[in-house]
């Protein structure tokens, strides 16, 4: 390329500290989407960014790696080339799917585990693209994201680069809280960069405008100062108009404030008395109602007996849902059978106690095992005669 295009394409430290700070927010938000999605807490931090060619792109520590590419189809144009390491891709699946957290040699990037890690990396990328929205006051909307294998495919061909284009890659320092602690590159396309640090440093501009202007003004209250002494000789010429008054005091007679008439006095500069004391505030403590311990009339030997009820077990079983076969269909059952329930995937399972539906939750994993987060208590007979 020309001298003169480099020149063109060369990104100021400006411009190079407004990228990492917008990616630095957006991916802030990222991190508390996939954190939802692992149910983990997930820190992304320390956005390193470097400017270079795509021939020198260096991403040598992070291989063997899998590309994601985000295209933006609103707001922005540009790509968006996310690099992460295979092995820290199958530790967030196995987190995702609930399998063990250890690195399978193995383990092979099928059509299935690609299409998980796109909506892991959907949701990521779309909670970034809505930060990016709210920090810049525009509608922004990003493709779905397109997983690659990089060694079955070069970068350059992945994001149809020229190998002596621009381009800006940030590191990002990656924690899966309990899972790992690596690192992932976010490789921007240069008018994509460009554009969010033009618009970064165009906001910081217009936000800072107005602050000058106290500056300029600041020396306006002393032109009147000097003016309002003018007016003092005039407002003594008129205090003969006045009544007469006795020889005295005449601070004392007309009570007078310690600035007596004259300036600096804000009433009397102008030849007004001041104003009336505000009237006095009557202020009460609050009376709160005291409410005395709740009595349900219970004797003592009917507590007793409560209490033993307490201590009988109930058999606690949660459905995800059910669904209606005849019975030739059942007796068509094999081993891999696949029976298809009425309920929607990600959908509350219900909390059953004795054949008695009491809750609704969510399906959690906790050390390998399952477990139900509960989100809704449901209104029951049964729930009102345990309450009783």
């Amino acid at each position: 390329m020309a001298n003169g295009n480099d020149e063109l394409t060369e990104f100021s430290s400006y411009e190079t500290d407004a990228v990492g700070e917008i990616l630095n927010i957006s991916m802030g938000s990222a991190a508390t989407a996939v954190s939802e999605l692992l149910n983990a807490k997930v820190w992304i931090t320390t956005p390193q960014v470097n400017v270079v060619k795509v021939k020198d792109l260096n991403y040598d520590n992070l291989e063997p790696a899998i590309c994601v590419k985000i295209v933006y189809v609103e707001g922005l144009t540009g790509l968006n080339m996310m690099v992460l390491k295979q092995n820290d891709v199958q530790l967030i699946l196995n987190q995702l799917l609930g399998n063990p957290l250890v690195i399978d040699p193995d383990f092979e990037f099928d059509e299935l585990n690609i299409s998980a890690v796109s909506e892991v990396m959907n949701q990521m990328m779309g909670a970034s693209a809505t930060a990016l929205s709210d920090l810049l006051g525009m509608t922004v909307d990003i493709s779905v994201p397109m997983p690659y294998i990089i060694e079955n495919a070069r970068f350059g061909d992945l994001c149809e680069m020229d190998p002596d284009e621009t381009i800006v890659a940030v590191t990002f320092n990656l924690t899966v809280d309990g899972v790992m602690e690596s690192e992932f590159m976010s490789v921007l396309s240069l008018q994509l960069a460009k554009t969010l640090s033009g618009k970064m440093i165009e906001k910081f501009d217009v936000e800072e405008e107005p602050e000058p202007a106290p500056a300029v003004e600041a020396p306006a209250p002393a032109a009147p100062q000097a003016a309002s002494a003018a007016p003092a000789a005039p407002q003594a010429a008129q205090m003969p108009q006045m009544p007469q008054m006795p020889q005295g005091d005449m601070s004392q007679m007309y009570q007078m404030p310690p600035g007596g008439y004259g300036y600096p006095n804000q009433y009397m500069a102008y030849g007004a008395y001041p104003p009336p004391p505000p009237p006095p505030v009557n202020v009460q403590n609050a009376q709160l109602h005291q409410f005395d311990a709740m009595d349900f009339g219970i004797p003592a030997d009917q507590k007793d007996n409560l209490k033993l009820l307490m201590g009988v077990p109930l058999e606690i079983s949660v459905e995800i849902g059910t669904a209606r076969r005849k019975v030739k269909d059942i007796l068509e059952f094999t081993q891999g059978t696949i029976i298809e329930l009425e309920r929607q995937a990600g959908a509350p399972v219900d909390i059953v106690v004795n054949g008695n539906l009491i809750a609704r939750g969510d399906v959690v994993v906790i050390d390998d095992n399952f477990a139900v987060r509960i989100t809704e208590i449901v209104k029951s007979k049964f729930m009102d005669s345990l309450g009783k």
